[in-house]
């Protein structure tokens, strides 16, 4: 075991410098044009096919190679760590597997929470964009126009902004912008941004005006908000017990109650 511990920690090492060693930039631009870095990209690409969305809205600006070296870097410092903890341990071996394969799955983990939480923020930004845009067109602007005047301005929402700058560009190169945006929201994984261009498609195609289709999402998405600001006041008072029970309580019994009873006890055997 002493042995595994210390070629695992000269593994983790080595990993570790490969993966902050960067590349000069004659190399990088030969390994862009060779098969065989291709070919590995190709390969590196399907084993982190699953994360590429992920990756590319968590806003941490990794690639798939530095995904990849976070996670053969992780796995091999929690197999080191849990080595030198379980040395002496007879169920040594599967510890160290465990611990490898949450190193390895743990780049993953973060890498999609953080996607999940700007995938939220564009969401809870879809109540600006319906509300900018049907201001718009209430003063006598196209839909189509306002919806691109919303996506030159932006939302302050990384992923949002990035969907309607797409299909921005799209609409502007002579595409259908309804259609191109979504393609877009499905792309990025904006359901209810995809729901809002279907309805709007349907709209036009039936000959119902846009403002009152922007008008009704809009009353929709505030009651939604309404209701979710709602629901997080009605969670305060049962944190606020959680405080309490935690916090206080324990304060409450070592200053006052435990010192009272051990009085009456004095005064009752001495």
């Amino acid at each position: 075991m002493i042995a595994a511990g210390a070629l695992a920690a000269a593994a983790a090492v080595t990993a570790l410098v490969l993966a902050l060693r960067r590349r000069s930039p004659v190399g990088t631009r030969l390994a862009r044009i060779s098969p065989d870095e291709r070919r590995a990209s190709s390969r590196l690409h399907a084993l982190v096919a699953r994360d590429a969305r992920d990756l590319v809205q968590s806003g941490l600006g990794w690639s798939e190679l530095d995904l990849m070296r976070a996670k053969v870097v992780g796995a091999l410092a929690m197999a080191l760590l849990a080595s030198a903890v379980t040395i002496v341990t007879p169920v040594g071996p599967i510890v160290v597997a465990a611990a490898a394969y949450a190193g390895f799955v743990a780049p993953s983990l973060r890498i999609a929470r953080l996607a999940a939480s700007r995938r939220d923020a564009a969401d809870r930004a879809l109540v600006g964009l319906v509300e900018w845009t049907e201001a718009l067109v209430a003063s006598g602007r196209p839909v189509e126009s306002a919806l691109a005047a919303v996506a030159e301005r932006g939302l302050g929402a990384p992923v949002m902004d990035a969907a309607l700058a797409a299909a921005a560009r799209s609409y502007a190169l002579g595409a259908p912008l309804f259609a191109s945006l979504a393609r877009e929201a499905a792309g990025a994984g904006l359901t209810a941004l995809g729901a809002l261009a279907d309805e709007l498609e349907r709209a036009r195609d039936l000959g119902r005006g846009a403002l009152a289709v922007l008008r009704d999402e809009r009353d929709r998405l505030r009651a939604a908000e309404r209701a979710r600001g709602l629901d997080a006041a009605g969670r305060v008072e049962g944190r606020l017990m959680l405080v309490l029970v935690l916090c206080y309580l324990p304060a409450l019994m070592l200053l006052v109650v435990i010192p009272l009873f051990l009085g009456l006890l004095d005064g009752l055997f001495g």
